[in-house]
């Protein structure tokens, strides 16, 4: 297990650099409790009508035009909203409780340095500190040592031991625990950059580097497969995170941490470091974003690339007038040495070898969480129960429209798990079969596709259609049907075919499939099939209300 190397060792670190804030004053101790957020957020339509979605769920939703990019983002943040947030190591959580026993003897110092060498302790003491409860006066606290001050040990303390911690989270995403240190890094190096291009407070610089990140922790913590889809689009086709979090997400993880750090409370100097792209205010608000951004960059470049540090030493950061400005490769050098001799001792202690920073080593973390993950779990099997239990209503009211009712039962289909779903209608003569409804990203292209005779048919439309059978297949275990008409034209990885029988002979189909294979098939099998005779029963019922309605 190997400590964290300098990318940069031709120069020795300076002899004295500079330090975030700390106080060895004794905070008063509390008795308040914390409370997860200070106001209380309006329900969403969509968390109405579908409950709590995880956003693979909005996302699907979406491709039949419910939910645009401002919902799926708005449903995102709510979610993190009500959840703890960034949590904290077990390590550093356990020594702040060690710390906090002794309100005599204890350092306040000591308890601020743990505090700002952990992402989730900095988000929870800030987050906390600045909502309405504690802070009356207004004014942003920016600083982890007023914080500390103001909540009091104690309550520094019933914080840390309400929440559940970072290795909770880490097993099902990639690389979490790696990059939450990289926000340290990125944070020592932004306080150190402040110093020599002269901006007045660099433990300002400190917590807006530590935050700049906080978008991409968020989504890894609480969206682990949406997560895990995008460094793998990342790595495999080259392409910049916002690219790559645009195609899966349909916005980036900025956006969230931005909208995140607001509803927390956070100061602006912290919310428009993660900006990004054009800075406004004040020259030295702009100097300070510029500054989160180059530390972020410049660990990106170091640490996630693997590049050499005179790669990136032509990179300008705006000053204190907000003109561009260079930082010498050797002040460059001794910024990185620092950083890494600062961090090598909480990298040591909790075991994060060098070589895991890499983001090639992400991707393949990544790809076998992927790979590991059932394709039907229990959040969109609930989804998906609830969505069948109200068909079951509609059923049992009056007058049925038929068109809607098989739409949102294949939405629902689609959303538990699977890419493609298609309800598909025979001809008079029950001869051709023709899709109807959809629910895909493409719909148009998925319903011209879906097209076959069914005299003289092969593979699973005979089986389907002709012999009434229910056919699920897994392409990477069963080949019987790569030959056929309908693999053939549709490409899936996975699918199923069940055939919609109206008096004793076959009217319609419900098929659904996706790209990969389709791990947990087998638990998916009762609620779909459920669907088929939902399906059934409407088209029958809409028969006896008007028989020349079909």
């Amino acid at each position: 297990m190997g400590a964290i190397v300098s990318p940069a060792t031709r120069h020795p670190p300076p002899a004295t650099r500079h330090q975030p804030p700390a106080t060895s004053h004794q905070p008063p101790a509390t008795s308040h409790q914390p409370t997860a957020a200070s106001t209380q957020v309006p329900a969403h339509p969509a968390e109405k009508e579908y409950g709590r979605l995880r956003i693979d769920q909005a996302l699907q939703l979406d491709a039949t035009g419910r939910l645009n990019k401002e919902d799926k983002l708005d449903l995102c943040v709510r979610r993190i909203f009500h959840s703890e947030g960034v949590p904290p190591f077990c390590d550093h959580a356990n020594e702040i409780m060690v710390r906090t026993l002794d309100l005599d003897a204890g350092s306040s110092k000591e308890l601020v340095r743990i505090i700002l060498q952990d992402l989730g302790l900095a988000t929870q003491v800030l987050r906390l500190a600045n909502s309405a409860m504690y802070n009356h006066s207004g004014r942003p606290i920016l600083s982890i040592a007023h914080a500390v001050i103001l909540l009091g040990w104690l309550q520094v303390r019933n914080m840390v031991s309400a929440v559940r911690f970072i290795e909770h989270f880490a097993n099902r995403s990639p690389g979490l625990r790696e990059m939450v240190l990289l926000s340290v890094l990125t944070a020592a190096q932004s306080r150190d950059v402040a110093a020599a291009i002269g901006y007045p407070r660099p433990e300002e610089a400190y917590i807006c580097g530590l935050f700049r990140n906080l978008g991409e922790v968020l989504i890894a913590c609480h969206f682990p497969n949406e997560y895990s889809r995008v460094i793998l689009t990342m790595e495999e086709e080259k392409i910049p995170e916002r690219a790559a979090c645009v195609r899966i997400l349909d916005f980036s993880w900025d956006d969230v941490g931005m909208l995140v750090a607001e509803s927390w409370n956070m100061p602006a100097q912290v919310r428009q470091s993660m900006a990004g792209g054009t800075l406004t205010g004040s020259p030295l608000d702009r100097c300070l974003a510029s500054i989160a951004n180059y530390g972020h960059n410049l660990t990106r470049v170091l640490y996630r690339k693997g590049a050499a540090v005179d790669t990136v030493h032509l990179e300008t950061v705006l000053d204190t007038l907000g003109q561009p400005s260079l930082v010498s490769i050797r002040d460059l050098c001794r910024i990185v040495d620092s950083a890494v001799i600062e961090t090598r001792e909480t990298f040591l202690a909790l075991q994060i070898p060098t070589e895991t920073l890499r983001l090639s080593k992400q991707a393949e973390r990544a790809r076998q969480i992927l790979e590991s993950m059932p394709v039907f779990d229990s959040a969109g099997l609930n989804t998906l129960d609830q969505a069948i239990q109200r068909a079951a209503g509609i059923l049992k009211q009056g007058v049925l429209e038929l068109t809607p009712f098989i739409s949102m039962l294949l939405d629902a289909v689609r959303t538990a798990g699977f890419e493609r779903v298609v309800f598909g209608l025979m001809n008079e003569n029950l001869t051709f079969i023709r899709g109807r409804l959809a629910s895909a990203a493409s719909v148009d292209d998925l319903l011209n596709r879906f097209q076959f005779p069914v005299d003289g048919a092969d593979g699973p439309i005979r089986a389907a259609l002709q012999r009434k059978e229910d056919i699920y297949v897994d392409r990477s275990r069963d080949d019987r049907y790569d030959q056929s008409a309908l693999v053939t034209a549709l490409e899936p990885g996975g699918f199923a075919l069940l055939p919609i029988v109206i008096e004793r002979k076959t009217a319609a189909c419900l098929y659904a499939d996706l790209h990969g294979s389709p791990r947990g098939f087998d638990a998916v099998r009762p609620a779909f099939c459920r669907v088929r005779d939902l399906i059934a029963q409407a088209i029958r019922k809409q028969a006896s209300q008007s028989p020349s309605s079909g």
